[in-house]
């Protein structure tokens, strides 16, 4: 007598199925986005522009007690927190660049940092320690389910990036971050090219050539103050750089291309606000003999 068998659950194999799917399509994306090329051009051509009138979605934005979003045609960081930063980075890629921003401290402490952020790059799965493990495997493997969740945690992201910063009080400095953890490059320094003051605004502009960098404030070149021992830091008082020296360019060959981006940090307190307006990106001139001083 021949006896039929149970009919075969299905439901396991399409649900194999559709897992391979998935991980199949993320593949894909990944090999794809890989594929992006940057933003590059001849000297002196137009890159990228943003006047936050438009192409918002080009910009990262959130809400809470660090946010960032689009107000009155302006992109606005906020802080309520002390010791903190909010940022924003626009979508595109570049390696050299030369970008140019206005900003200014709409309400807050006179002590504080905004600026330009570049060569900004994500999670560095090498570097990775748990829990944030789990989110470089699903940012490597899994873009597409790790883009949702690196959205709700990407302000406090260990990012890797260079900053230029100003204050309200008239300073201005240089810091990396690499993966999370921040260094000064270069001292705080008083310069009377910051316009200081809340409402003040001030155009900011970084030069990247390669592992080169220059720093400008409302059209002047700045020098920087280098520690001599590259892991050790710099200060500067009464016109002199402690164990450092003072130099016109900033050289870094750590961070090879990466987004542009617009940052504000508190420092003792909090309730900072900033405003920046009319970001242009140009493909960089050919060096001249004192910018390789």
């Amino acid at each position: 007598m021949v006896t039929k068998s149970a009919p075969r659950r299905r439901w396991p194999a399409l649900l194999l199925i559709l897992t391979l799917m998935t991980v199949g399509l993320n593949l894909l994306y990944a090999a794809l986005a890989q594929r992006e090329t940057l933003l590059t051009g001849q000297a002196g051509d137009l890159l990228y522009a943003a006047a936050f009138d438009e192409f918002a979605d080009e910009w990262d934005r959130y809400e809470g007690q660090q946010s960032a979003k689009i107000h009155e045609s302006r992109l606005k960081l906020d802080i309520s927190a002390a010791q903190t930063a909010s940022w924003s980075a626009a979508r595109p890629h570049f390696a050299d660049f030369d970008i140019t921003v206005q900003a200014a401290a709409q309400a807050g402490p006179l002590d504080n940092a905004f600026g330009i952020i570049f060569r900004k790059q994500g999670i560095d799965e090498g570097l990775c320690d748990l829990p944030a493990l789990i989110l470089c495997a699903l940012d490597r493997y899994l873009p597409l389910a790790g883009a949702a969740i690196r959205q709700l945690i990407e302000p406090d992201s260990p990012a890797s990036y260079y900053a230029f910063l100003i204050s309200s009080d008239g300073y201005y400095s240089v810091w990396k971050t690499a993966q999370g953890r921040q260094r000064k490059r270069s001292a705080w320094i008083p310069s009377p090219h910051v316009k200081t003051g809340l409402q003040a605004e001030n155009t900011i502009r970084v030069l990247g050539r390669g592992a080169q960098f220059q720093f400008f404030i409302n059209g002047q070149p700045v020098m920087l103050c280098i520690p001599d021992d590259p892991q050790a830091l710099s200060t500067y008082a009464n016109g002199e750089c402690i164990e450092g020296t003072m130099r016109p360019t900033l050289h870094d060959d750590s961070l090879a291309a990466g987004q542009l981006g617009l940052i504000a940090r508190s420092m003792q307190t909090g309730g900072l606000a900033v405003h920046f307006d009319n970001v242009i990106v140009f493909s960089p001139d050919q060096p001249n003999e004192e910018s390789r001083a």
